[in-house]
């Protein structure tokens, strides 16, 4: 069953993820690697000056070869009270962009409960890669994503028993259950490797636009999270909690193309996280 937040949980657990990001950018600022806020973290900046009030998460922007960067300085950096997660530090975790996560913490999604990982609370880091969105390559580039994608992740979702065993439908079990079998023969490093290479295969030159892929490529969302490379890299301070952290300064082009108009708040109905978490604990429960 999902975890219903009190107001006392929600706020501990956004005083926790501020307090990554602090350290992350602790990091960043040291070793000169540029990022952003985005997403929904970018609109509580600018709505807010802080979380979007229900918000449990927060989500960070990089361009892939300052991820990289960040990730090869962590090992003598990170204060030890976080980890980096990928693919790589992390072999059952299901994502290609990172998350920095508090040990000693708990936030856990109930569909990633079967997979033995790293479950602290996290903040999310979400790699910028080269996208060519007005030529026939770069449409190409785009479904050929979309469609690996897309069974890449049915397939690692398949690699937890559990998760074949609790679907309903039984024509879905019985694929689930095939993917399973298939999952025993190729290892998921071989998958993951594949999954970034099809992402980053248009990094070996500097293109006009970057955009988030590693959640997925359907036309909507390549399209809303496409920015310019020149303005990813022209930044302002924004407010967040008493603090400040980098954002585009072309915030309201980035934030109407995400969400239209963004400074309405949505129904009360829709005032809710969508992460599907069931449990969480601090460090000091």
């Amino acid at each position: 069953m999902t975890h219903q937040f009190t107001n006392d949980t929600l706020r501990q657990l956004q005083e926790t993820q501020l307090e990554i990001l602090i350290e992350f950018d602790r990091i960043c600022r040291k070793h000169d690697i540029p990022y952003q806020l985005f997403a929904g973290t970018l609109l509580g900046s600018i709505r807010h000056e802080g979380f979007i009030p229900w918000d449990d998460d927060i989500d960070l922007a990089i361009l892939r070869k300052d991820y990289e960067r960040f990730k090869e300085v962590v090992p003598q950096e990170l204060n030890e009270r976080y980890f980096l997660q990928t693919y790589e530090t992390d072999p059952e975790y299901y994502k290609q962009s990172g998350r920095l996560r508090k040990n000693n913490t708990v936030m856990l999604q109930e569909l990633y409960e079967p997979f033995n990982m790293h479950h602290g609370i996290p903040i999310s880091i979400m790699p910028l890669d080269n996208i060519e969105p007005d030529t026939i390559k770069g449409e190409l580039h785009r479904k050929v994503y979309q469609m690996l994608y897309n069974n890449l992740w049915r397939l690692n979702n398949a690699r937890a028993i559990e998760n074949c065993q609790r679907e309903q439908n039984k024509k879905k079990k019985v694929v689930r259950y095939g993917l399973y079998v298939v999952s025993k023969i190729i290892p998921k490093y071989v998958t993951d490797r594949l999954h970034e290479k099809v992402a980053t295969l248009l990094n070996h030159k500097e293109t006009p636009y970057v955009s988030h892929l590693t959640n997925g490529a359907t036309k909507k969302r390549f399209h809303a999270y496409k920015i310019k490379r020149e303005a990813f890299y022209d930044t302002i301070p924004g407010p967040f909690e008493g603090h400040s952290f980098p954002i585009p300064r072309s915030y309201d082009k980035v934030l109407t193309q995400l969400y239209g108009d963004y400074l309405s708040l949505p129904p009360e109905e829709e005032r809710e996280s969508h992460h599907g978490v069931i449990k969480i604990a601090f460090d000091n429960d």
